[in-house]
């Protein structure tokens, strides 16, 4: 692809990014598609190829909608395979990074922390492959200033890994069974045989 641009154009603010400078140099064959795990497994309407497309003739808005900015994981499984030895990844992390800036939020179910219960064990963030999870001073209603988790939903892959890791079940995903949901549930059938 060889397209010129303006300065102040969205595919130069994408080159600007560090991984996000080989915007210009993808052929569009293919391969980073075909290794893909996120396709085959996660969404079918995954392609890297489309979004570089959608940020070399800035549209801006279409990549900031587009799944593919919100799903990959730089795991660089494309990357052997890449003849231009693109770090894919490196592009879409780009786009990411301007959606977030912008205020975008991924349409993805991200972690979420229970300030009132997290202790800042920080175990959550050594197990997070994405580093998408920080310690931070945070003043807290009851508990004043503290230092507690916090996520970056840019970065966040939905995986459950601090979820798993965390001894105060403060972090969590929405979808997983928490302790209130089990509550909940019971309540529900004891009403339910009571009744």
């Amino acid at each position: 692809m060889n397209h010129t641009v303006s300065a102040d154009s969205f595919a130069e603010q994408v080159k600007a990014i560090p991984g996000g400078e080989m915007l210009m140099m993808c052929f569009s064959c293919g391969t980073c598609t075909s290794k893909c795990m996120i396709q085959e497994k996660l969404e079918p309407n995954y392609n890297p190829r489309r979004l570089i497309r959608e940020a070399v003739f800035n549209l801006e808005e279409t990549a900031f909608s587009d799944k593919t900015t919100w799903l990959c994981t730089a795991c660089d499984l494309c990357y052997p395979a890449c003849p231009q030895e693109i770090h894919i990844s490196g592009v879409i992390t780009a786009v990411k990074q301007l959606a977030v800036a912008q205020g975008r939020q991924t349409p993805y179910q991200t972690a979420r922390v229970n300030e009132s219960t997290c202790v800042a064990c920080g175990l959550c963030v050594e197990v997070c492959p994405y580093e998408a999870i920080a310690l931070v001073e945070k003043k807290v209603p009851f508990r004043g200033l503290i230092s507690v988790a916090e996520v970056d939903p840019g970065k966040c892959m939905a995986c459950g890994m601090c979820s798993a890791a965390c001894r105060s079940t403060s972090i969590r995903l929405d979808q997983e069974f928490n302790d209130n949901h089990v509550l909940e549930n019971i309540w529900t059938w004891l009403e339910s045989e009571v009744f």
